[in-house]
């Protein structure tokens, strides 16, 4: 078991974000999460960190704040023409390389609180420490890659190694680890029952389409991914750095948006972009519930007096919109929204919040209050937390695509059916060989077919 953290530590915790499946036609969007924890330097007490994830109080900060009706919820176009940023575009990208692994707020004014500089530079320090402590353990041979889902699998790629990173994570997580042992993952090592571990909920077969129906398959599905049993050796490893680094993998889930749910939330929401906001900030919602849930099972209730758990949200850029206070106001409906940077390159903010909105519209408390940066980014995948997301929404994209493929041969009785990866163009084509078949079975559109 990891050591706990000191009076003079915090823990921290880290969630990434990703998705697979936001292009095509056909199959589900995925979109996963990964949740982590780091033991660091402690951030300071709880009305220290209120003040440093909260605007400035006097009303001329406010109002510098304050993002335009007219803009509201909705991605900015023609950014490149606009002159009255605060600081220009070159200096932004200088400050937010797409290849760095960490972001550092803009320098606000001299007027700045010393506590709330130490508190960006200790926030500043988390991802590359994360990322530095499990760097040699990922860049082992055959031993636990988490790196993008795209260096892991493509057309010319095995699944394996994406397969066998997915279990490997499945099986060191803590919420999973409570209900589960590794030993019993075996048993459970099938199509329904990963869905049912890795979506944190039971899916109704009321809301499954017809080639989910009835339908399991046995997991891993690669041969050269091998049996559960022969990763014994690589979740020793694992084991011995989390507890040597002080880190933990607290969760790991995926939402998964088939095309009726996809279809009906674009005629709700209206723009593609609003839909992957929307199901991506409702995930980032439930995770962090969950790991407040999962550390209240592994120890004490959080004292009153203690200091705020931190969370370090990362995600990609939601459809090419740069701001997002409005979103994250009504995903934190009692949060002050802090913005501490708006642009092309990185869009970050800082708030506190006791309750959030999750996938349903219903609102959560979480178990304390929380403090919570939130950064929307391009290309996080270089930092682990995003990574696994996307090791997690891919894998199960993949597999989502079995069971569509083989349905659609049955109906249309020809099992020379070329499979489809459901991206527009293809789609196009396998839609066109298998809709007198889809008319027949009485299938409406709308259940096959996503319309953006």
């Amino acid at each position: 078991m990891k050591s706990p953290a000191t009076p003079s530590q915090t823990t921290v915790y880290v969630v990434g974000t990703d998705e697979a499946g936001y292009g095509p036609n056909l199959g589900p969007l995925l979109v996963a999460s990964s949740a982590w924890t780091l033991t660091t330097e402690a951030f300071g007490s709880a009305e220290t960190l209120r003040r440093a994830f909260s605007p400035p109080r006097d009303a001329s900060s406010a109002a510098s704040e304050t993002v335009a009706p007219s803009n509201v919820g909705r991605p900015t176009k023609k950014r490149r023409s606009k002159k009255k940023n605060a600081v220009d575009a070159a200096s932004l990208f200088d400050l937010f390389p797409a290849e760095e692994t960490s972001v550092a707020p803009p320098e606000t004014s001299s007027a700045a609180e010393p506590e709330s500089d130490a508190v960006s530079r200790r926030i500043d320090d988390v991802v590359p420490r994360l990322n530095a402590s499990l760097a040699e353990l990922c860049a082992r041979r055959g031993v636990f890659p988490l790196t993008d889902s795209k260096k892991l699998y493509g057309p010319s790629k095995s699944l394996a190694a994406l397969e066998r990173s997915f279990w490997l994570a499945l099986g060191s997580t803590r919420r999973v680890l409570q209900t589960v042992k590794r030993s019993e993952l075996a048993n459970l090592a099938t199509w329904r029952s990963t869905r049912s571990l890795l979506c944190a909920e039971t899916v109704s077969d009321d809301a499954l389409p017809p080639w989910e129906l009835d339908v399991d398959f046995p997991l891993p599905r690669d041969a050269k991914t091998g049996s559960l049993a022969d990763l014994e050796s690589a979740f020793a490893q694992i084991d011995a750095t989390f507890e040597r680094s002080g880190v933990s993998l607290v969760d790991v889930a995926a939402r998964l948006v088939q095309p009726l749910e996809f279809n009906d939330l674009i005629t709700r929401l209206g723009l593609k972009s609003d839909l992957i906001a929307d199901v991506t900030t409702s995930l980032v919602v439930e995770t962090i519930l969950r790991a407040l849930q999962t550390q209240t099972a592994i120890s004490q209730d959080f004292a009153a007096d203690a200091a705020l758990p931190v969370f370090i949200v990362l995600c990609d850029k939601l459809g090419g919109r740069d701001r997002y206070a409005p979103l994250l106001a009504a995903r934190f409906p009692d949060a002050d929204v802090k913005t501490l940077v708006e642009s092309r390159a990185a869009s970050v903010y800082r708030f506190c919040a006791r309750r959030g909105v999750v996938r349903d519209g219903s609102t959560v408390d979480f178990p304390t209050e929380i403090a919570v940066e939130i950064r929307f980014t391009a290309k996080g995948e270089a930092n682990v937390p995003t990574a696994l997301a996307s090791i997690c929404a891919k894998y199960f994209r993949e597999l989502s695509m079995i069971p569509f493929n083989d349905f659609w041969r049955r109906a249309v009785d020809d099992a020379t059916l070329r499979p489809t990866a459901g991206y527009p163009l293809d789609a196009k084509r396998f839609r066109a060989e298998v809709d007198e078949a889809r008319r027949r079975l009485n299938i409406p559109n709308a259940v096959f077919w996503r319309e953006r």
